[in-house]
């Protein structure tokens, strides 16, 4: 009986141990979403891997 506790103990320890990791790894990763989604880095990608700009204005039109 107590080495059963024992064991649901350091299991328990382990389990605790690897959330916190999971809960770590995740925040990492919604930073790195939002960096990769910020504007200013979508702008300059677009410019220098793919050649876009803004239009000049006389490349604008509107439409009725």
């Amino acid at each position: 009986m107590n080495s059963k506790r024992t064991q649901m103990g350091y299991s328990l320890s382990q389990i605790k141990k690897e959330t916190g990791q999971i809960r770590e790894y995740n925040r990492k990763l919604k930073l790195e979403i939002a960096s990769l989604k910020s504007p200013e880095r979508l702008e300059n990608k677009a410019g220098k891997e793919f050649g876009l700009r803004y239009p000049l204005p006389q490349q604008i039109v509107f439409l009725p």
